[in-house]
């Protein structure tokens, strides 16, 4: 063998071997030693810097301590202020990475050297994938730039970015870091947070731990623009999502031997994201929701033996994004629903891999790096419908969304979730199958089927004569309906035409009920609401590289890289690399690099298999629509292809003040993936005419291509410069020349990459201060999202309607420079610790189409503790002081079993007390002010649950007491407090006060020891299981316990009424009671309207010659027509008409001056009962009497008895006026009242005799009144005898008519001008034939239901919408009723929140035992006692359900806690409560619902399983306030179920609303500063609950606001 030669490169190699986890490589694994401290990781990113140096392709090392720098929170704070990134934007406010102008889809973004896994679709990149990534779990950030498919595979045409994270420390520590974000004009000093915590357990033998998590607010970026909204508002839309990310995990290693190593880390993430578009001030608010949970889960095994290491990866990703799209209208009742349902996607996306890679030595001179590898990734999602595999999925809208609009009269919810009909056009394109879903028959070829009278036909031959032809296939059609026997019994007459049979086959109103080939028409569309087609797509992949780096000579390495990649979508392709690093002149300082190399980019899921509306047109101006976004994959897609050539030149000076970088290259791509627009439209309304499309314009169709090339060239400049120890700059620079190669329809210059990019940073760093100014600059860049000239809109020229689409070339695009720049300032508060205060765009450059954060201050803070890291220096001998009362302190206060009585306790009185600081906060949604409701069903306590709006508040408790031991065997503690809350408050989750205003006993323990046994009387704390939760508060009675060496006995017995109980839980019931609601406009009125809603109110009419009364009368509320009725004076109806119309007033001046014109200003008929009658005698034309009726006066007597006149509004409620007005009708027409008359007419479509010519005679029947049942009948429609009132005369009873004189006649009359009328209106529907009807209306005698003929016309006006219109017309309670006093007492469904009762009585039992001495096992009885009855009600129909229990608690539970190290421990608890209250809580209301509708009828509650609870909590540390520096922190999991919990949880960290029934993750941390003081943070996320609570539209999944809470405690 030959000698060494000790060169740079020699060391390089060294440097590789020492690390081959942690370096660029690291694509096949993460590093395998990850024993991080701040020293650690700092030598580790040491060494990747200077293997980075010997590394061919340009390699960028951002180091933590750079992202301390700017305290950057994401990936993509940071990452866009290095040399050759470029930051994109996407239509759909996506920020994206291109590295030196390749697509963002050519950036591999990795961490830890696994692929993220983000969208279904790879085209616009890794989209928001950067801003998930956060970084303060992150060692450092490797960048690759160039083409790297051989060393990573696909999607490095451009370069690479590895994310690596840290991985448990060997030395014990905590890390706590705060910042809080705000712009201009936000309400709250800093409403946005951002906090991360960081324990490590510190090596213990073989093993550590470490457990994270953190918090980050994703702020608001918000256009420019305002629009404006209901109630005077203003809405400015956000231009991207933003929200919350929430992320806890752990990461552990355990050292098999001396050179073999396993590591195991999970990860999860929770994203709720939401964004608000307004397209115009008209237009409505469309909301975004996205929900997003991601786990990520590795098993590394590392190994070394010989000269070769290697390592095996194993990793599984799970990513569930649920999408909803909602548009709102906030101007409509909270009776009638805010929301539409427009879209809905729940995607699964799936991936598991595993790798192995090992490197050999294989001589002096060559390094060989080699792997295998393979992964299988799966999605599905509605919008992959081209999928392989697919399957339908029915939604209910109310699962989504529970304020849905429901328009008045009509029970289905609005919703466009629709699985539409596929087919596809002559050139392969899909096209909506609208005949399909209309006609729903295809033939044996699968071919779609038309009748042969389509409706196109019927809309535009709808007359009785049609042209023959046409004639001949609507009789065809008719033909083929009446063939069908199930179409006979809708069919009112056999022998209808053949225009009828179409109308009751086409006409919604009519029906529907006739098949053809067995479906109604329109039914297929019907059975496709509210469907989805899931599609389900899955891709494998195997791969097998090779890489040597080879030492040349002493100042050259050479590093030829082979990668074979297989996929079963796109087969096997082939890359390679060749690089060289050359030492210039011999110097390891300046070195020359060169690389030539291939790469590809796979399409993803989305670009083969989409097929979905991206988003719908909408219109956007009156004259002008915006046509919609409709995606179909391309099965046939190839991978793009590239070759990349790059050379460089950089160095470092020898006094390492000064580096640079000289890179040039060339990417030439081919298969150039771009999007194209079809040139066919999707119609989903193909019915609509040319002015409706304006309101639903089609969408256009968009695929994918390759299409041809596209060469990028470019230069990056980087120089990094320290002026002394206080200055130092940073100077980057790029040019890209990006050129278009192929497509004719784009310009030349690739978009959205800028000529020159400047990156400029100088610091200043002095006496721990240090201050940072930074900035980007993109000179002349094409935005892509500022496009001008593109058309695609549906447009009108003041003519007509016409589809304006873009002419490829001729759109423009604005070419842009502009700048961001940003400061921060930070001060050291000791070794690794710092706060600062920081501005982003500090210029506050605005622009919407780049979606750049308004001008953004920071305040924040980096804590870290520990061994490690320290807020001050420590001498030696404190440092070992401590450590050691650590220790000791540890091991006796984390004993599995601790007695009551302490026997190391020295006699003596001493005074105890403390005061505790608490804020608690907790996130909400923003939601209407009011639920939606209805007219029986309403909200009562449970208000909270449904709003779930979010609070803070802060609280207080001084404690203070005596503790005193009066001999060895005796102890007595007695403690009070006076707090913001009173006792164990379980009613709020932030306390409603902050004085100390409440003043109670917290301990009052008296303990006696005797041998074994501890005996204790008084108030006493307790606490259940192992990890606290379950309970850990006072009871007041006795306990006894016996405690030996290695177990522990405990028995008790008391009343625990004082801190068990649940009155703030997040679940809600129904129940049937009594509750208050505004009065609808019909019960204001008293009476029903006909056309109610703008529909007619044919259900409660009945068909005549049945007749029905449209009186509404409200048990407990008195209607306008019922108080008229009982009115007894005209002053008395004055009174109650004069209330009205002020009310009137009040709401609409408008309407009170219609409703004044129309009865009081303007000429109307003067109204009063006749009492003058006429019988009428009808012949048929051969002169027989087919009919006598007895009818009221018609023609000219009627008109002048009834004569058009305007009476003011003072002068109806003037009798004498009244009634002289009635008098002189009369008295004119007297003289014609008994005389008769006959007429001869033609009369068509009357029901009672068929068509014909009849001759009517009418005589003077006499004087009187009609008190009769038959219903008297107006006939004026069928001509039958004019305008008057009658009945049959063959009708007629003894005593339906009573006779009397004239004068009595003329007196009832004139009475009757201002009086009550003798009779009240009823209605009925009548039959016109040819499927039309029509409302009759009748008169009977009115009884005690009388009220005046203006009380009738007033009614009548304030039913109609054209006169009053209130709240838009609602058939629902009106809130402006309530305001003004009108309500109505109804009996219906009431929401109610859950209430767990206190245990009063009960006795317990808890055993521990230790089975070694980091091990011990638990089990706990908890059984109420004393007989005490609860009830509970649960609706059912109209009533309640009644349940009543005697036991609430019957627990058992167990438990078990390992200490994994010294510092660090794992706590188990799991049990159940095995009563029937339990059962009875845990289970659930049955609903009855049809799918789409709004009815939901409860029928009682079903008792579920025996609920169970468990808990997994690590520990790490531990915070005792005897101990000044000392620490602690915790993360945990929980899962209670509904009915297992009754309050008291032990822990400081949430109150019960936030276990009951509730599984939710929890981190924490403490702190002692100095002796007696601890610092304490808690925060829980992801609280959802696991069974679900009542609603008024069915059950409902929930989730709870994120659970804040900081406390500070001092002893006394």
């Amino acid at each position: 063998m030959r000698r060494k030669t000790k060169s740079a490169l020699t060391c390089a190699v060294l440097l590789h071997l020492m690390i081959p986890y942690s370096t660029v490589y690291a694509h096949e694994g993460t590093h395998q030693e990850g024993a991080y401290t701040t020293r650690d990781i700092q030598v580790e990113t040491d060494a990747a810097k200077e293997e980075a140096k010997y590394e061919s392709q340009s390699t960028t090392i951002i180091t933590a301590e750079d992202i301390a720098k700017k305290q950057a929170k994401s990936v993509e704070d940071i990452i866009f202020d290095e040399t050759g990134m470029t930051r994109n934007i996407d239509a759909m406010g996506r920020v994206t990475l291109s590295i030196r102008g390749a697509e963002p889809r050519h950036t591999l973004i990795l961490i830890d050297g696994q692929p993220v896994m983000g969208d279904l679709s790879k085209y616009a990149g890794a989209g928001d994938e950067l801003q998930r990534l956060g970084t303060e779990n992150v060692a450092r950030i490797e960048i690759i730039r160039g083409a790297a498919s051989a060393k990573y595979g696909a999607d490095a045409i451009g370069g690479v970015v590895n994310v690596i994270t840290k991985e448990a420390a060997k030395k014990a520590g905590l890390q706590l870091n705060l910042e809080g974000r705000r712009t201009k004009g936000d309400s709250d000093v800093f409403p946005y947070a951002n906090f991360f915590l960081r324990a490590d357990s510190g090596q213990v033998g073989k093993f550590r731990v470490a457990a994270y998590g953190g918090k980050r607010d994703i702020m608001p970026i918000y256009s420019q623009r305002s629009f404006d909204v209901g109630g005077g508002g203003t809405i400015r839309n956000s231009l991207r999502y933003y929200g919350d990310l929430k992320n806890i995990g752990m990461t552990a290693a355990y050292d098999i031997a001396k050179d073999h190593s396993l590591s195991f880390s999970l990860d999860h993430v929770n994203e709720d994201m939401k964004r608000y578009v307004k397209r115009s001030s008209s237009a409505p608010v469309q909301n975004f929701k996205r929900q997003v949970d991601r786990d990520n889960y590795r098993l590394s095994y590392a190994g070394r033996g010989g000269t070769s290491d290697w390592k095996v990866d194993l990793d599984y990703t799970k990513m569930n994004e649920d999408d909803i799209t909602l548009t709102s209208r906030y101007e409509y009742s909270k009776y009638e629903g805010n929301h539409r349902l427009d879209y809905v996607d729940d995607v699964m996306h799936r991936q598991w891999s595993i790798k192995a890679s090992a490197n050999t030595q294989v001589s002096d001179n060559h390094l060989l790096f080699y792997g295998v590898g393979f992964t299988q990734e799966k999605g599905e999602g509605s919008r992959l419908k081209n999928a392989p595999n697919t399957y339908t999925h029915i939604i209910n809208p109310w699962d989504y969304e529970k304020n849905l609009w429901t328009k008045p009269g009509e029970k289905a919810p609005l919703s466009l979730v629709h699985d539409y009909a596929m087919t596809r056009n002559s050139a392969g394109v899909p096209k909506y199958d609208s005949d399909y879903e209309r006609y729903g028959y295809k033939d044996e070829n699968g071919k779609v089927v038309l009748p042969p009278f389509t409706y196109e036909d019927f809309q535009k031959y709808p007359d009785i004569v049609v042209p023959p032809e046409i004639e001949a296939k609507r009789e065809a059609f008719a033909e083929q309906l009446k063939a069908d026997p199930r179409n006979l019994k809708y069919l009112v007459n056999p022998d209808a035409s053949a225009r009828s049979i179409m109308r009751f086959y086409y006409e919604e109103w009519l029906g529907r009920h006739l098949r053809w080939h067995g479906k109604t028409f329109m039914e297929e569309f019907a059975n496709r609401q509210n469907q989805q087609t899931i599609g389900t797509a899955e891709i494998k992949k195997q791969h097998v590289f090779v890489q040597d780096t080879w030492q040349v000579s002493k100042d050259t390495i050479l590093s030829p890289i082979l990668r074979v990649d297989n996929s079963n979508l796109f087969s096997t392709h082939a890359t390679f690399n060749i690089g060289m690093t050359h030492n210039i002149g011999g110097k390891s300082n300046r070195r020359f690099k060169a690389n030539l190399g291939t790469g590809y980019t796979e399409p993803g899921m989305g670009e083969l298999y989409y097929n979905w509306e991206m988003y719908a047109g909408a219109p956007i101006a009156l004259d002008r629509a915006r046509l919609g976004y409709y995606w179909v994959g391309n099965p046939d897609l190839k991978p793009e292809k590239s070759m990349n050539f790059d050379i460089g030149l950089e160095g470092e000076s020898k006094d390492g003040r000064d580096s640079f970088r000289l890179n040039a290259f060339h990417n030439r791509i081919k298969d150039y993936m771009t999007t194209y627009f079809t040139g066919y439209l999707m119609d989903f309304h193909p019915e609509l005419s040319a002015d409706g499309k304006w309101f639903a314009p089609p969408d256009m169709i968009y695929s994918f291509k390759n299409i041809g090339r596209a060469e990028i060239t470019g230069i990056e400049v980087e120089y990094n410069h320290r002026f002394d120890r206080h200055w130092s700059t940073k100077l980057g620079y790029t040019y890209l020349h990006a050129i278009n190669k192929s497509d004719p329809m784009m310009p030349r210059r690739l978009l959205d990459r800028p000529q020159h990019k400047l990156d400029l940073g100088v610091t200043y760093e002095n006496a721990g201060w240090r201050a940072t100014l930074w900035g980007n600059y993109y000179l002349n860049m094409l935005d892509s999202n500022s496009i001008a000239n593109n058309g695609n809109y549906y447009d009108w020229d003041g003519e007509k309607w016409h589809y304006n689409f873009h002419e490829g070339g001729t759109q423009t695009y604005e070419k842009k420079s502009f700048g961001i720049w940003n400061f921060i300032l930070q001060k050291n508060l000791g070794k690794d610790s710092s706060a600062y205060i920081g501005v982003d765009n500090i210029l506050n450059h605005r622009d919407d189409d780049r979606a750049f954060q308004e001008r953004m201050y920071r305040l924040g803070v980096n804590l870290k503790f520990g061994a490690d890291s320290e807020t001050r220096e420590l001498t030696p001998e404190e440092r070992a002081a401590r450590t050691e009362a650590n220790n000791a302190l540890l091991e006796k206060k984390a004993r599995f079993i601790i007695p009551p009585f302490d026997m190391e306790k020295e006699i003596g009185m001493r005074v105890i007390g403390d005061y505790r600081w608490r804020w608690n906060s907790f996130t909400g949604k923003v939601k209407p002010s009011e639920m939606r409701v209805t007219a029986t069903a309403s909200v009562g306590s449970a208000y909270k649950n449904y709003l779930e709006k979010a609070e803070h508040g802060f609280e207080q408790r001084l404690r203070a007491g005596v503790d005193a031991r009066l001999d060895e065997h005796t102890n007595i503690t007695i403690l009070g407090s006076l707090a913001s809350t009173a006792g164990v408050d379980t009613e709020t989750d932030a306390a409603q006060s902050k004085g100390l205003n409440h003043a109670r006993l917290d301990t009052a323990d008296v303990t006696h020891h005797a041998k074994g046994w501890d005996f204790s009387l008084g108030r006493l704390t307790e606490p259940l299981g192992v990890t606290g939760y379950y309970f850990g508060k006072e009871y007041d009675g006795g306990r006894a316990v016996w405690t030996g060496k290695r177990t522990q006995v405990r028995l008790g017995y008391g009343d625990f009424r004082h801190s068990t109980g649940i009155a703030d839980s997040a679940y809600t019931h129904a129940t049937t009671q009594i509750f208050l609601r505004p009065a609808t406009r019909e019960e204001w009125l008293g009476y029903k309207s006909l056309y109610p809603g703008g529909g007619i109110r044919s259900s409660e009419i009945p068909n005549t010659p049945d007749y029905a009364s449209m009186i509404k009368d409200t048990p407990g509320f008195e209607g306008l027509y019922q108080r008229l009725a009982k009115a007894e004076s005209l002053a008395e109806e004055k009174k109650i008409i004069d209330e009205y119309m002020d009310v009137i007033r009040r709401d609409n001046p408008a309407a009170y001056e219609k409703l004044n014109q129309r009865l009081f200003s303007s000429e109307q008929e003067l109204s009063h009962d006749d009492y003058v009658w006429y019988r009428t005698t009808v012949r048929d034309e051969d002169g027989n009497i087919v009919g006598q009726y007895l009818t009221q006066p018609t023609g000219k007597v009627y008109r002048t008895l009834h004569p058009q006149t305007a009476i003011p509004y003072e002068d109806r409620f003037n009798r004498a006026k009244m009634e002289s007005f009635a008098r002189a009708a009369w008295e004119n027409a007297e003289p014609r009242m008994e005389m008769g008359r006959t007429k001869t007419d033609y009369i068509r479509g009357w029901v009672l005799h068929k068509d014909g010519e009849y001759t009517f005679t009418v005589d003077f029947y006499g004087y009187g009144v009609y008190n009769g049942k038959e219903t008297m009948v107006e006939s004026d429609r069928s001509s039958m005898w004019g305008r008057g009132y009658g009945v049959p005369l063959s009708s007629l009873k003894p005593g339906d008519f009573t006779p009397m004189t004239k004068e009595e006649a003329k007196k009832r009359t004139i009475q009757s001008v201002w009086g009550k009328s003798h009779y009240r209106r009823v209605y009925g529907m009548q039959s016109l034939g040819e499927g039309f009807s029509t409302i009759d209306d009748g008169l009977v005698t009115a009884g005690d239901k009388s009220v005046s003929k203006l009380a009738q016309s007033l009614i009548g006006n304030l039913g109609d919408d054209d006169v009053w219109s209130p709240e838009k017309g609602s058939t629902m309670p009106l809130h402006f009723l309530g305001k003004e006093g009108y309500i109505v007492r109804q009996l219906g469904t009431v929401l109610e929140q859950d209430r767990i009762p206190a245990i009063k009585q009960a006795a317990y039992m808890q055993v521990r035992h230790e089975i070694t001495p980091n091990l011990g096992i638990g089990a706990f009885y908890l059984r109420a006692l004393g007989g005490n009855t609860h009830t509970f009600r649960a609706a059912n129909g109209t009533g309640n359900d009644v349940d009543t229990f005697d036991t609430l608690a019957n627990v058992i539970g167990v438990g078990a806690r390992y200490r994994l190290t010294k510092n660090a421990a794992l706590s188990f608890d799991y049990g159940a409560n095995y009563s029937d209250f339990g059962r009875y809580m845990n289970g659930h209301t049955r609903y009855e619902h049809k799918a789409g509708t709004s009815d939901f009828t409860i029928k009682g509650r079903e008792r579920g399983t025996t609920p169970t609870f468990w808990v997994m909590r690590l520990d790490v540390g531990q915070a005792d306030m005897d101990v000044a520096g000392s620490w602690n922190a915790f993360i945990d999991y929980k899962r209670f179920e509904h009915g297992s919990f009754f309050g008291g949880n032990g822990t400081e960290s949430l109150p019960d609303r936030y276990l009951d029934g509730i599984k939710s993750f929890t981190i924490g941390a403490g702190y002692v500063p100095v002796q007696n003081l601890m610092v304490e943070a808690f925060y829980t996320f992801g609280a959802k609950g696991i069974g679900s609570r009542d609603t008024l539209y069915g059950p409902e999944k929930f989730r709870l606001g994120d659970y804040a809470r900081l406390q500070l405690t001092y002893r006394f």
